[in-house]
């Protein structure tokens, strides 16, 4: 905690002293963070789904986040507040509860390493800013340590909620069906083996409700994925060819974002699915392996680095370094470009 909370510390700091605290600081972080698809979350929260213009597009956005917004709005905080006050509680307590699964399995300085990593991955000033990597990761990270703790309805409802706040958390299916079948002769009842995977698709139900009753059809979000997002079905090599060629025509920041970094992002989602099926448990790999799946599989890579937070498996391997002179480098490394990218995302430069 004492790390998560430092690292916040010094990402607040940071963005203070670059961009001012006029009026006060509270009001000039919003002003920094309000980039991208902060923007989105607080229009719907706000505003709600609609139905024709611009704001159609919107339902491509899960609606668990921007419920939480308007929930906090509706006790008097205002929505920007309301929505960097529920992702900097969320991004403490999954790097709490990303501690606690790799503890399941690891020892005690494993579980400190997998934790530490994650808060200074180059994409964890997502965790302070108003997007739902936070809230995504904690719900995600929670359901993996209640199936490991074998409390089967957690699991199932907090990777139900996972799924209301993200396409990814569809992942949880594999991942508790794996961890059920596994623990097959603990159960107590039939009941217990269906519940969880139950909760999760119901999660995601939610969302296809919502496109139903926005848009008349409970599967409207892809084709305004596909047309206006540029998410559909593809080869990986396709959104591969693109990042690369990217490098050669793009800006010279967009060279490294959209060209090198999500060739980076997708090299460590597939290394990190490879060695999770070599390291660690069958469900963690299918996780990892539907993830990859989720973000590689399309015309466009965009912002894997970023989807690469809730990929927990990536960081119990990190946390499995036990060699410093490869751990040290590869932390400093990330904390330098944490502090790079997060800056360049308050500028409103493209950072995942």
């Amino acid at each position: 905690m004492a790390l998560a909370l430092l690292v916040k510390a010094v990402l607040v700091t940071l963005t203070l002293i670059e961009f001012g605290a006029a009026p006060d600081p509270l009001t000039a972080l919003g002003q920094a963070w309000d980039q991208w698809d902060a923007r989105h979350y607080l229009y719907l929260a706000t505003h709600g789904y609609g139905a024709v213009g611009d704001a159609r597009n919107l339902i491509a956005f899960f609606p668990l986040y921007p419920a939480l917004i308007s929930a906090g709005s509706a006790l008097g905080l205002p929505a920007r507040t309301s929505a960097l006050l529920i992702s900097n509680v969320a991004g403490v307590v999954a790097a709490l509860l990303l501690y606690e699964v790799a503890r399941v399995d690891g020892h005690e300085k494993a579980a400190w390493r997998a934790a530490a990593f994650f808060t200074v991955f180059p994409t964890a000033y997502f965790l302070l800013v108003g997007y739902t990597e936070a809230l995504f990761c904690a719900l995600t990270f929670g359901s993996v340590l209640a199936a490991r703790r074998q409390r089967w309805r957690w699991a199932g409802l907090l990777g139900g909620l996972a799924a209301t706040s993200r396409l990814t958390g569809l992942a949880l299916l594999p991942f508790l069906t794996i961890e059920l079948v596994a623990a097959r002769r603990t159960l107590r009842s039939l009941w217990q083996l269906i519940v969880p995977p139950l909760l999760v698709t119901l999660g995601f139900v939610t969302y296809l409700l919502t496109n139903l009753l926005v848009l008349g059809d409970p599967l409207a979000f892809v084709a305004v994925q596909r047309d206006h997002w540029a998410h559909s079905l593809a080869a990986p090599w396709r959104g591969l060819a693109g990042a690369v060629n990217g490098i050669t025509w793009r800006v010279p920041w967009e060279k490294l974002t959209v060209g090198g970094g999500e060739i980076a992002g997708g090299i460590a989602a597939y290394l990190a699915t490879a060695l999770s099926w070599l390291r660690l448990r069958p469900a963690d790999a299918a996780y990892a392996t539907v993830i990859t799946v989720m973000v590689t599989f399309l015309p466009f890579w965009l912002s894997i680095p970023r989807y690469l937070l809730g990929m927990y498996p990536l960081f119990l391997l990190a946390g499995r370094i036990n060699r410093r002179w490869l751990y040290l480098p590869l932390v400093a490394l990330s904390f330098v470009a944490l502090v790079v990218f997060g800056l360049a995302f308050g500028r409103g430069y493209w950072a995942f």
